[in-house]
């Protein structure tokens, strides 16, 4: 019965503390989530994504596989993968095009190379805060990944199976998730500081609190007496 008891005054007091302090939980969660929607919606620049996908194999003619032709295409992936983020090739992908503020080391890493499990196929990804310059470079950049490939492997075959578009909507900021991501985080802080500060308040709010505190029953109170 007394942990009962205990318990449902320990969630009174939890109560009371939130209810006295209501007014700042409300006005940290709000400022919280008011300023993440700002710079979601008018600080963060968005950014757009495009992607494309590339088949690696033997050269049309010759389009019968093994078990081993297979494998050894699947592993020709990781070194086409290293070999497509290096700065010489995005170099010479770039350098015909009109966007003089890009350079290779930005490109590159800006660049996903993916080597889809168990296929012989390669996912590339550019994110750009310009959807033209995104489709433009990943364009590029396929067409002179494909000329080198040739070149690494004479008779391997490298071809687009999925085609660059131009992005329409960005992949970041992700708005409704920073705002409630934000709105979150504020009620946490706020009820956070709620407990501290009940914490640190080491006064007594009336005789039932003194009387629990001490163990000894309060004999008389002075009477707030409000002045004329």
């Amino acid at each position: 019965m007394n942990e009962m008891e205990e318990q449902v005054i320990s969630l009174s007091e939890i109560f009371e503390a939130l209810k006295k302090r209501w007014i700042m939980i409300v006005a940290i969660t709000l400022t919280a989530t008011i300023i993440s929607g700002v710079l979601s919606f008018f600080v963060i620049d968005p950014v757009y994504e495009t992607s494309t996908k590339v088949f690696v194999g033997k050269e049309e003619s010759d389009a019968t596989y093994n078990s081993s032709d297979i494998n050894m295409y699947q592993q020709l992936l990781q070194t086409y993968a290293q070999a497509i983020q290096t700065k010489d090739l995005v170099n010479r992908a770039i350098s015909g095009l009109n966007y003089d503020e890009l350079e290779a080391s930005t490109v590159v890493n800006s660049l996903t190379v993916t080597p889809i499990s168990s296929t012989q196929i390669l996912q590339i990804k550019y994110q750009s805060k310009n959807p033209e310059e995104a489709k433009d470079v990943l364009k590029s950049v396929t067409g002179e990944f494909i000329v080198t490939a040739k070149e690494l492997v004479p008779n391997g075959n490298v071809r687009v199976i999925e085609e660059v578009e131009l992005p329409e909507n960005p992949v970041s900021p992700n708005k409704k998730m920073n705002i409630a991501i934000a709105f979150l985080l504020g009620l946490m802080v706020s009820v956070g500081l709620v407990f501290l500060l009940e914490y640190l308040d080491n006064t007594y709010k009336n005789k039932d609190q003194l009387e629990k505190e001490l163990g000894i029953p309060v004999l008389g109170a002075i009477p707030d007496i409000e002045s004329i």
